[in-house]
């Protein structure tokens, strides 16, 4: 039997595996320093300070939800008012805004640190049991490396963990969320449904996984993959409980119908393997590929059937990378072949306890204590001073046009003063609005057409880009500020 087909479809007798659980789980004293580090690792790379565009956004809209109910239409533009918009990650913006309110931004940071250190200890401990024992830190480190360059303060990273324990659920079948998957399931991907659109990773996920079961002779009417089965489907019948309905289901799949102008947007565009986390993935890629070539039996076709898909899903798209490797990681882990950790000495494990573990301990508390102190979000990259200088002039409510991502600045701080010409909620805005406005962003001859047809008489425009260059020298608009981010235009 092949060690894939021992870990989804174990023959030991329930003493057998009852004993290999706690083989498996004794000895925590041991496993202490490594978790500490991970934990550390985790906690420092979710720990970032507040500044990305979507956040400001769903940290508005959490506010709005609190005072007002869920929104059905758009409430932040003029382009488009009372379109309609579905907040698909309603309840991570919630939560956004509970956190705010009680303890302020540094509330949401701190939530960040601890499930960044979750992540990452899951990670770990996911590889480990996977494999059987041993060390796992060189697969680990590069796919949890590469996960983390995605961990900015997004739903996102609430859906990285919800795939991460999903993987957990069916990769270790004697866990106990794996022997309660017809609960565990559905109550995931519930979560998973009102949290972060990547939910559909999921479903596609355990599909993946009981078709490559089922290639490999372990039907899913059958014992474990029953269960699991069961589990799915329940899933989808909890996941249309929701203040969207069917539609929430539906969201990611309209998403992907906006092909030509998601083209436009970085996370959407294939990984730059010039570029550090493409550097990072391609040597995930290459570990993975040769822990493949080695492996010692055969990986089962189960084991092709989720990695394949789930690989090219990174090489497609940026934002994928944030859990590909995490999926690849327990695969690779169980290929390396069992090797149970022999047990430390104890000098080495006093001195691991007495040195190290204090020492990282001491660590994760500086930047905890760091980060509680420092202001919790950081608006540098915004227009601060260019919007400061259109309320100064009497400018606010006009008809403004400014960036996609400055918009969310936008609605943070002067909504619903100053409603936005656009932001990046890619999903509610028309694709041809949307394409045209990325030609005006490029400089296009179409700038003019655009801010015309829209009656745009204020624009506040990063410095040094071409629309703001052609704008500094066009008739009819007159440069009243600028500074070191941002010029104001006005229509004469």
């Amino acid at each position: 039997m092949s060690a894939a087909a021992t870990v989804h479809a174990p023959s030991e007798s329930p003493a057998a595996a009852k004993g290999q659980r706690r083989a498996l789980n004794s000895g925590w004293i041991g496993r202490l320093p490594s978790t500490v580090i991970w934990a550390t690792f985790g906690w420092v790379a979710g720990l970032s300070r507040l500044n990305d565009n979507s956040f400001l956004i769903h940290l508005r809209t959490g506010h709005w939800i609190l005072d007002h109910g869920i929104p059905h239409h758009d409430i932040y533009s003029f382009t488009f008012p009372g379109i309609s918009w579905v907040a698909q990650s309603w309840l991570a913006e919630v939560l956004y805004a509970l956190l705010d309110r009680s303890a302020g931004p540094v509330a949401i940071r701190l939530v960040n640190g601890l499930t960044g250190a979750v992540i990452a200890v899951l990670a770990a401990r996911l590889a480990t049991r996977a494999r059987g024992g041993g060390r796992t830190g060189p697969l680990v480190l590069p796919a949890v490396a590469v996960s983390a360059m995605l961990w900015a303060e997004r739903p996102l990273l609430f859906g990285v963990a919800a795939m991460l324990a999903l993987v957990w659920i069916v990769e270790l079948p004697d866990s106990f969320a794996g022997r309660h998957a017809r609960v565990a399931v559905p109550l995931l991907m519930w979560f998973w449904v009102n949290t972060h659109g990547t939910f559909m990773l999921g479903f596609g996920y355990l599909a993946l996984h009981l078709a490559g079961r089922w290639w490999d002779g372990a039907p899913p009417w059958r014992a474990r993959e029953l269960s699991l089965l069961q589990g799915t489907l329940l899933a989808f019948g909890a996941a249309v409980v929701n203040p969207y309905g069917v539609r929430l289901l539906l969201f990611p799949l309209e998403l992907m119908g906006r092909g030509e102008a998601l083209d436009y947007v970085q996370e959407w565009k294939s990984p730059d393997f010039r570029a550090p986390m493409g550097i990072a993935f391609a040597l995930f890629v290459l570990i993975f590929f040769v822990v493949l070539a080695r492996a010692e039996p055969r990986p089962d076709r189960r084991d092709l059937v989720v990695a394949i898909p789930f690989l090219f899903l990174g090489f497609w798209a940026l934002r994928n990378l944030a859990v590909t490797p995490l999926v690849c990681l327990p695969i690779a882990a169980r290929l390396l072949g069992e090797r149970p950790s022999a047990a430390p000495s104890r000098r080495r494990l006093a001195w691991t306890w007495l040195a190290l573990v204090p020492s990282l301990l001491v660590f994760a508390a500086v930047i905890g204590q760091r980060a509680a102190s420092e202001p919790g979000l950081a608006l540098g990259k915004y227009p601060v001073q260019g919007m400061r200088a259109v309320e100064q002039r009497g400018l606010l409510g006009h008809r403004l046009l400014t960036t996609d991502e400055w918009g969310a600045y936008v609605i943070h701080a002067y909504w619903p003063r100053q409603r936005v010409f656009m932001d990046d909620r890619f999903d509610m805005y028309p694709v041809p609005f949307t394409v045209d406005y990325m030609k005006a962003v490029q400089g296009r001859a179409q700038w003019r057409g655009l801010l015309d047809r829209n009656r745009i008489d204020v624009v506040v425009w990063p410095v040094r880009t071409p629309l703001g260059e052609i704008l500094g020298e066009a008739d009819g608009w007159t440069r009243v500020h600028q500074d070191a981010t941002a010029s104001v235009f006005v229509r004469r």
